[in-house]
């Protein structure tokens, strides 16, 4: 017990809080007990450990006081420029503004006064005339206008090229969008800013952040705008931020420069040094300019680099330096502040000349002391204000603090009573805050169930239901749960996994799994499928109740199920939780069940969809195969046997009569064409070329085929690292690709197809690139040709990837081991 209490207890008043008016008396008291315990202590101090821990002190308070400076010194550049930014920023909205007012002026001006004298359209010309040459911000700013529900547009400063023309025109798809967005804005709300990316004139491949300022003219039924490119006005900030920078001096020698991302110096007190690289400061590989680039690229972007440089001065005397460096990634720029540490050295040398004074005369200071006990009794009222000021501080910093870290205020930390109603407000205001806080972590644990629920495919059912029990025990703080899935009929439970947080922390218990029962004798569970609802108990005390499927004696419980299509499909419910269940319970578990249950469905139609997949192309292939042999071996053959009667009666004609014998070499000659339209039929039906003749083969009469139909150039390149492949595999490549050429082929209307196939040891890669007229991929959609390409793809542990621009052609991309 401290002296303060002892004296307290005495008096009677460690029951019972002391007032501000009072304090002072008993501030006094404390300054008398406390001179007595200077004293008392003074001899006690080893003068050497004092002095070696003031010198550590001094070393390390002067190292933070020159980092704390540097720092603040960068943070004071940084904020300027933010602060900078942020100004031009609204300046370019407030000037835009006023720009477009006054050309809605302008507008507004003229068809009043001419309405009556002219016609709509000779206004609106009148008017495009008037605002086309108009120009500001140093010839960046323009003008542009346009109909709204028309779509053509009348103005457009920055690029005469678009006037005239319309929105909607498939020539103007990338403005036509920017337009679209223009015009919502008007219909919307009457005006508006827009911002977005375009390119300028003149710079070709490059876009530009771009603001706008857009006003509806119901009139002519226009959207009138201006806008003006970001990174014109930025530039001109970015040259009057340096010039501001270049002039900033603080402390006896501090300066601050700064240099790019490539170490190029852009700022610098001495104007010889822009343009030179901050690498070369100091020399060697390890330079302090190197060091400084290092830190400004590493890391979070900041630190501290010390260094040694020439004063400058005639003894050429090294100054040892700090400095603090920073980067500004908005820009790609990195500053420096710097300043060196002479101070230091001083300080402590005029700390041990002290120290050696003071051991001189300790009798003299034992002296003052007295002095200094009576000055404490003198300002005993100060003291206590400084007490006051104290209390109100730890209410300040509490508020700054009670975000973070929600500390409690204890009785103990109050000197006084009128602290006791703030003490009190603030406690519950951290109770609320905490509670509001655990609501989120709740939030965010079931949001990454599902999340983690999604990433789980490759795992079995059972693991994804002990995984989510697992979660909807945490998330509920309870001791256990179940899960379990009821039947079609409604008429039994089965038990699937069961979860104790207690017994079992980091796995749940899935030996139950396969337990089942009837709904009458299911115990809670049943009553939940039952009821169609969540129940919730809270009666407190054990349940004199059959706690199936609970594992433990049951005080309070919640058990919720899920209904889908009319009918319970799964219910889950948990125990024992410190607190009541709500309904805030209920509905995180019906969420975190509903995501697991939707998770099912998902994953069964996959299977099934992959299932009808693989039959449908088996089923594909076999009549593929059927009709390409019939058309081979029966049609084929017959029109084979065709041609040579012809030929035999051709011959016999030939002396009768030449000119039946040439008609007859007519239908001949059809008939052989017939014999090669049947045998491409055939091959590309039932490709036993292929497996026969080998991949290479088969594609270079796909070549020709392609060229002869369609009457277009087919290149190909085939690089094969391997002899031969799976006979599988060679046919779905085969399909692939004639699928691919024949849709460019029809579809396209290419001058030019390109195959590239590349089949090493261990993988292989496919590529087919036309010049055709191309497809929007968001607006066609496919049909199930790409998806019998894509199932193939798949079949062969490849992947397909189809991409299309409109005008520039397509290109199918197959890549995959095998």
């Amino acid at each position: 017990m401290s002296l303060f209490d002892t004296l307290l207890e005495r008096l009677n008043l460690r029951g019972r809080r002391i007032s501000l008016s009072s304090s002072p008396f008993f501030a006094s008291a404390a300054v008398i007990v406390s001179l007595g315990v200077f004293m008392a202590i003074f001899w006690a101090f080893n003068e050497y450990e004092a002095y070696s821990e003031s010198i550590a002190n001094i070393q390390q308070s002067y190292k933070d006081r020159y980092r704390n400076r540097v720092a603040e010194e960068v943070g004071k550049v940084i904020g300027f420029i933010e602060y900078r930014r942020s100004q031009a920023e609204q300046q370019i909205e407030s000037e835009i503004r006023d720009r477009v007012q006054a050309a809605y002026s302008i507008a507004s001006h003229m068809y009043s006064r001419h309405k009556d004298e002219m016609g709509r359209e000779e206004l609106k010309d009148l008017v495009v005339e008037v605002l086309r040459p108009i120009r500001w911000s140093s010839g960046r700013g323009y003008y542009f206008a346009g109909g709204v529900d028309s779509g053509t547009i009348d103005l457009y400063g920055d690029d005469p090229f678009y006037e005239g023309k319309n929105r909607f025109s498939p020539e103007l798809a990338e403005l036509g969008r920017k337009m679209a967005d223009i015009t919502a804005i008007v219909k919307d709300k009457g005006a508006g800013i827009y911002r977005y990316n375009w390119t300028k004139p003149g710079m070709t491949g490059r876009i530009y952040p771009k603001i706008t300022f857009v006003k509806y003219f119901k009139p002519f039924d226009w959207y009138i705008g201006a806008g003006i490119y970001i990174d014109d006005v930025e530039n001109a900030l970015q040259a009057n931020v340096l010039e501001r920078i270049r002039n900033i001096d603080f402390g006896r020698d501090g300066e601050i420069f700064g240099f790019r991302y490539d170490g190029t110096i852009i700022c610098h007190r001495d104007r010889s040094l822009i343009g030179r690289s901050i690498v070369d400061f100091g020399g060697g590989e390890d330079s302090y300019g190197r060091r400084m680039w290092l830190t400004g690229l590493n890391g979070n972007g900041e630190g501290v680099v010390s260094y040694s440089e020439s004063d400058g001065e005639g003894d050429q005397r090294d100054v040892d330096k700090l400095g603090y460096v920073k980067s500004y990634e908005d820009w790609d720029w990195i500053f420096v502040a710097s300043m060196s540490m002479d101070e230091m050295e001083k300080a402590i040398e005029n700390e041990r000349k002290t120290y050696i004074r003071i051991n001189t005369k300790n009798i003299a200071l034992f002296i003052s002391l007295f002095i200094v006990a009576v000055s404490l009794m003198l300002l005993f009222a100060y003291f206590y204000s400084m007490r006051i000021r104290q209390g109100i501080s730890l209410f300040t910093n509490f508020l700054r603090r009670a975000v973070d870290e929600k500390n409690r205020i204890e009785d103990t930390h109050l000197a006084f009573s009128e602290f006791e109603d703030l003490r009190y407000l603030a406690n519950k205001m951290v109770d609320d805050l905490a509670e509001k806080e655990q609501l989120i972590r709740r939030d965010e644990l079931r949001l990454d169930t599902l999340l983690q629920l999604g990433m789980m495919e490759e795992r079995c059912f059972q693991d994804k239901y002990d995984f989510i029990l697992e979660r909807i025990v945490a998330i509920s703080r309870s001791e256990g749960g179940y899960l379990a899935l009821v039947n079609s009929a409604q008429s039994h439970i089965n038990l699937y996994c069961r979860h104790e947080a207690a017994a079992m922390p980091t796995s749940p218990q899935s030996d139950v799994a396969g337990i089942s029962r009837s709904l009458d004798k299911a115990g809670l569970a049943g009553s939940a499928v039952l009821k169609g609802e969540a129940i919730i108990c809270n009666v407190g005390g054990e349940l004199d109740i059959d706690g199936f499927p609970y594992a433990r004696p049951v005080q309070r419980h919640l058990d919720v199920p899920i209904v889908n299509s009319g009918k319970v499909v799964l219910v889950a419910g948990v125990y024992n939780k410190g607190s009541d269940y709500d309904n805030s319970d209920v509905r995180q578990i019906t969420m975190l069940l509903e995501g697991l249950w939707l998770h099912v469905l998902k994953m069964c139609a996959e299977e099934e969809m992959a299932r009808l997949e693989r039959q449908i192309i088996a089923v594909s292939e076999e009549e593929r195969s059927t009709i390409g042999r019939d058309l081979h071996d029966d049609l084929g053959s017959h029109l084979s046997g065709v041609e040579l009667l012809c030929m035999v009666l051709q011959k016999k004609l030939g002396g009768e009569s030449a000119e039946r014998a040439e008609e007859l070499g007519a239908i001949r000659n059809l008939i052989r064409e017939a014999i090669e339209i049947t045998r491409r039929l055939a091959q590309g039906l039932y490709p036993v070329h292929v497996v026969e003749h080998g991949l290479e083969s088969s594609f270079g009469e796909l070549k020709v085929e392609i060229e002869n139909l369609f009457d277009l150039q087919c290149n190909m390149i085939i690089d094969m690292d391997r002899e031969k492949i799976d006979a599988s595999a060679s046919i779905h490549l085969y399909y692939i690709t004639r699928e691919a050429v024949f849709n460019a082929a029809r579809h396209g209307r290419p001058q030019r197809i390109e195959i590239h196939l590349l089949i090493d040891r261990n993988s292989l890669r496919l590529e087919i690139n036309d010049d055709g007229c191309g497809f929007d991929e968001e607006k066609i959609q496919l049909g199930i040709g790409l998806h019998t390409m894509k199932y193939r793809a798949k079949a062969i542990n490849a992947s397909l990837a189809v991409t299309s621009e409109v005008g520039r052609g397509s290109r199918i991309l197959l890549e995959g081991e095998i």
